[in-house]
């Protein structure tokens, strides 16, 4: 079940071995949806959505939870959002995983941005809806 939540200390608390120091910027264009199953969270993306234009700022699922449709869920759940037109979003251009399930959802490579994530290059990448 996919839920949207407003309170960033739920993440924090509950993903705490995710991030030592997690501390996304939240305002009022920030969303946060979690995905929970039998009574517990178990991932969750937040997205940030300026007009027409969305961009993932984070996504993240429990190791035990990976690869069952958690994270294109999540993401098919973003993109109910009539507003959306675009998204974007940075990927470790090593994470295989993650740019295999971006790939699947129609996400393209636009650009590199060099050394984005601690010398490591990102792959920034859009999806037209």
């Amino acid at each position: 079940m996919i839920e949207e939540i407003k309170d960033i200390k739920l993440i924090e608390n509950l993903f705490k071995k995710y991030k030592e120091k997690y501390n996304p910027i939240i305002n009022d264009y920030t969303f946060i949806l979690v995905f929970k199953e039998n009574d517990k969270y178990v991932g969750f993306l937040i997205y940030q959505l300026l007009y027409e234009a969305a961009e993932i700022i984070d996504i993240f699922v429990l190791d035990e939870y990976r690869n069952k449709g958690i994270g294109k869920a999540l993401i098919n759940k973003m993109l109910e959002n009539k507003q959306i037109e675009k998204v974007t979003l940075e990927v470790k251009k090593d994470n295989k995983n993650a740019i295999m399930l971006y790939n699947s959802l129609g996400f393209k490579p636009v650009s590199i941005r060099k050394g984005y994530y601690e010398g490591i290059d990102a792959i920034l990448m859009l999806k037209e809806v």
